[in-house]
């Protein structure tokens, strides 16, 4: 026992020792490979860290090669802004300078009155002999640079299959624009806005060279085949109103001349009515004895003046059915619509005038018209046409004629009537009230 117990005892010593050695080499092989890594990871450091070093340098220098050019972008940018400011007030400058120009030449230019209008047809042949001359001359617009003619088709724009200088067709496109929208009523607006044009291009050739100019001709022309088409559209339109106007006449006359027809039956019917009441009435007086009689005297005078006045109004409207020239000649006022100080003289053939004053303040203005006169007259027309005449120079609507508007006092009407002998009951105040209530509602 003694032997196997120091056996194990030897065994375990040289475990131990064993054991002891082998960790010393596990150690000095971990310290070996230890420092192998620690050198590598310094050494992949030192190049990471001089890697690094010059792509930060890099991107310094790219930094500033970028803030140069941004600095140098911002310096044009900045010069360009001044420029473009500069431009933008040559530009408004010359904007105002086109709209005055061409307010001040579209104010001059007359537009006819309904006495200087032409025939359709006239109108038809002058148009035609315009557009062939703005043709020719739109190929050669521009004066004063040589080789200014350009291989621009305009055909298709302006209907022709000429080759036209770029100006030249421009403007004939715009002139043909306007004639298309052109009416009436606007004439002046398209004058205005052709010049513009035309000034606006003269610019623009300017700026291209200082030499060029639009041919003078060629403007007189666009200009001249705007009025021609805008006295056209004036002549068709006071063509319609005249049409128009013939119509209401028409219309008015036969209201009339029923009314008055109408006017006439019943009279009649009444008169016959009264004549019977007062041979019944004689019959009956007859056979009473004088002092019965007496009692029905009142009623037989009574009757017998209603006769009269039944007689005398079918009279009336038997003249007045016959006779288209009788009737009433009206002053009226509209402050809510018109102003102040703004009447409307007019005429009707109606036996009650007021159902014409009614029938005009129905549906076309916002307030109904307010009478200052109603006259009589055997020649209304006449009389109408003669205030007109007296108070022309204060028309409200100066070129077309057909408006009954005036600018003028009720006095000044009563001292022209008195002047030719008409004695007229006139109300001298407006009333308008439903204007005024709208006014004291708002």
């Amino acid at each position: 026992m003694f032997f196997i117990g120091l056996f194990l005892c030897f065994v375990g010593i040289a475990a131990i020792v064993y054991v002891f050695e082998r960790r010393k080499i596990l150690i000095k092989e971990a310290t070996a490979e230890a420092e192998v890594i620690i050198s590598k990871s310094n050494s992949q450091a030192i190049e990471l860290v001089r890697t690094a070093e010059n792509k930060s340098v890099n991107i310094l220098v790219a930094a500033e090669d970028e803030l140069v050019r941004s600095r140098d972008r911002v310096d044009r940018l900045k010069l360009a802004d001044k420029e473009l400011q500069s431009r933008l007030k040559e530009s408004r400058s010359l904007i105002e300078d086109i709209s005055d120009k061409s307010c001040a030449y579209a104010a001059d230019i007359e537009l006819l009155n309904e006495e200087d209008l032409l025939s359709s047809q006239t109108y038809q042949e002058d148009r035609k002999a315009v557009k062939a001359k703005l043709k020719t001359l739109a190929i050669n617009a521009i004066d004063g640079v040589k080789g200014s003619n350009s291989d621009v088709n305009v055909g298709k724009f302006v209907a022709i299959s000429a080759k036209a200088d770029l100006v030249g067709a421009l403007l004939l496109t715009t002139v043909e624009m306007l004639c298309s929208k052109v009416n009436a009523n606007n004439g002046h607006q398209a004058l205005e806005k052709l010049t513009e044009s035309i000034i606006a291009s003269a610019a623009l050739v300017k700026c291209l060279d200082s030499r060029a100019t639009i041919n003078e001709e060629f403007q007189g022309f666009l200009i001249k085949r705007l009025e021609i088409e805008i006295h056209f559209k004036k002549a068709k339109q006071l063509a319609k109103e005249k049409q128009r106007e013939v119509r209401e006449q028409e219309r008015e006359e036969r209201k009339a001349k029923a009314e008055a027809e109408k006017i006439q039956k019943e009279a009649e019917k009444e008169e016959e009515i009264k004549s019977n009441a007062i041979a019944d009435l004689e019959l009956k007086m007859a056979a009473q004895t004088e002092a019965d009689r007496m009692q029905y005297t009142e009623e037989l005078d009574r009757l017998k003046f209603e006769l009269q006045e039944a007689q005398q109004k079918s009279e009336r409207a038997k003249s007045r059915a016959q006779e288209t020239r009788q009737g009433h000649v009206y002053v009226i006022s509209n402050i809510g619509s018109f102003g102040d100080g703004i009447l409307k003289i007019g005429m009707t053939r109606r036996m009650d005038p007021m159902d014409r004053v009614k029938e005009l303040g129905d549906a076309s203005v916002p307030f109904t018209f307010d009478v200052h006169a109603l006259i009589e007259s055997d020649d209304a027309p006449n009389l109408e046409a003669e205030l007109h005449r007296i108070f022309d120079h204060k028309r409200v609507n100066k070129v077309n004629r057909r408006k009954e508007y005036f600018k003028v006092n009720i006095d000044e009407i009563e001292k022209e009537l008195q002047n030719s002998g008409i004695n007229a009951l006139l109300n001298k105040v407006a009333s308008a009230d439903e204007y005024y209530q709208s006014l004291k509602l708002n």
